[in-house]
């Protein structure tokens, strides 16, 4: 890997794979008009699709892939701007590139989601709120944007560990003025080894017994809209993030081979399906607006088996993924990375749109497949098209993206004369 002094290299695999991870949002929540029974509260349903189960497939492996695979990604870059610029510096572009969006985010895009499915679903229960609470929604509930929040509590974790003498300074000057005068240095030496393998190779295990603590029966980790996160589902994305580190920090080059590890993914993802699938049936159904039942994931075979299976899967996923995209995207590419740099935006402007996108095709009488692909390819459009023209050369896109600028075209040369 790069030392501090020299410049980072670019991982355009890397990076197509985390634009990857991050647009399957819109796949994600594109998918919930579409299911056959509601599994989370959601203003528009087409009964329609009766017992199809296409689309809780789609859900259920874009749920256990993207977030633990963006995770890992995220703790990779972190490491990667410590090393470059210093720990102050990658604190400051985190407050910067996720604190401020995600501020902004607050007061805007969480109030037009809650707005849309409001209106989307007349006003039913749990959306018949009054709408001068929109702008404190996000108190509540930071829908889509919690990713975002944990984000920023992870790389305040991992400072701390890095170096804790920097986070504890101010205290050490007030115990200085009262006497207890403390050696920094010392206390760093307590901070995370980050050469030490054998400990971050304990995060795999701490997912599996962060993944039977969980209390949702979906495939993947339980949700995390809350401001407070839930204790088990934090520490199990955690996990991903500290390994990411992990693997930047000693070295270990991502390899193609890696892709193998997609094979045995897919064994695990039909072992947690198919218990999940038996544990709905024997569940006791619920109507619009109802969550469902809450149950610890050890204390059922079947729940606890398919956790086991579902950590195993995101595992597995996300080092057969990081291979899949070493073969086949390391080399430079604009319009990778343009769709890199576009993902950022479309995932945290899309979820409104998706919203408002499911109320207008729901009705119409074709498939529901094709009501789905529209669905998503019309709020992909939209969203590129508003990258393009609003958010890419301004002080938006410098935020989330850092500047950018347009591509100059060469002028075409003259055809030499003929003799």
């Amino acid at each position: 890997m790069a030392s501090a002094s020299q410049p980072a290299p670019r991982y355009h695999d890397l990076d197509a794979l985390r634009a990857v991870a991050t647009l399957l949002g819109i796949a994600l929540h594109g998918a919930f008009f579409v299911l056959p029974e509601l599994i989370y509260p959601w203003p528009v349903h087409d009964k329609s699709v009766g017992n199809d189960p296409t689309y809780h497939i789609i859900l259920d492996i874009t749920h256990g892939l993207r977030t633990p695979v963006f995770y890992l990604l995220s703790g990779l870059f972190s490491v990667l701007l410590w090393e470059r610029r210093g720990l102050y510096s990658l604190g400051m572009q985190r407050l910067k590139r996720i604190g401020l969006p995600l501020a902004v985010g607050c007061f805007t895009i969480i109030p037009l989601t809650a707005l849309a499915m409001a209106l989307t679903s007349g006003r039913e229960h749990p959306y018949d709120f009054p709408f001068w609470a929109l702008p404190l929604i996000w108190l509540f509930a930071t829908m889509h944007l919690w990713f975002l929040w944990n984000l920023l509590l992870m790389v305040g974790v991992f400072i701390i560990l890095a170096k804790p003498a920097i986070v504890l300074a101010p205290l050490f000057r007030v115990l200085a003025r009262l006497g207890i005068r403390l050696d920094p240095s010392r206390l760093d030496q307590l901070g995370v080894q980050y050469r030490n393998p054998k400990i971050w190779l304990l995060t795999i295990p701490i997912s599996v017994v962060a993944s039977l603590l969980m209390q949702e029966p979906i495939f993947g980790a339980d949700s995390l809209q809350s401001l407070i996160p839930k204790p088990a589902t934090f520490v199990f994305y955690c996990c991903f993030f500290f390994f990411g580190a992990f693997l930047y920090r000693q070295g270990i080059g991502v390899r193609r081979w890696w892709t193998i590890a997609l094979l045995p993914a897919a064994v695990t993802f039909c072992i947690g399906f198919l218990l999940l699938r038996e544990y709905a049936a024997e569940a006791k159904p619920f109507t619009h607006g109802e969550l469902p039942e809450l149950v610890w994931m050890f204390s059922n075979r079947l729940t606890a088996v398919s956790a086991l299976a579902e950590t195993a899967f995101a595992w597995l996923t996300a080092f057969g993924m990081m291979g899949l995209f070493r073969w086949l995207l390391s080399r430079p590419s604009f319009t990778v990375r343009y769709l890199s740099d576009a993902s950022y935006w479309m995932y945290m402007a899309h979820l409104p749109l998706v919203v408002v996108a499911h109320w207008v095709v729901v009705d119409w009488p074709i498939s529901y497949h094709l009501k789905y692909i529209l669905a998503c390819a019309g709020v992909t459009v939209v969203l590129l098209i508003t990258y393009q023209l609003f958010i890419r050369y301004t002080f938006i896109g410098n935020v989330l993206n850092g500047p950018r600028t347009r591509r100059k075209r060469s002028l075409p040369t003259a055809a030499p004369e003929r003799a």
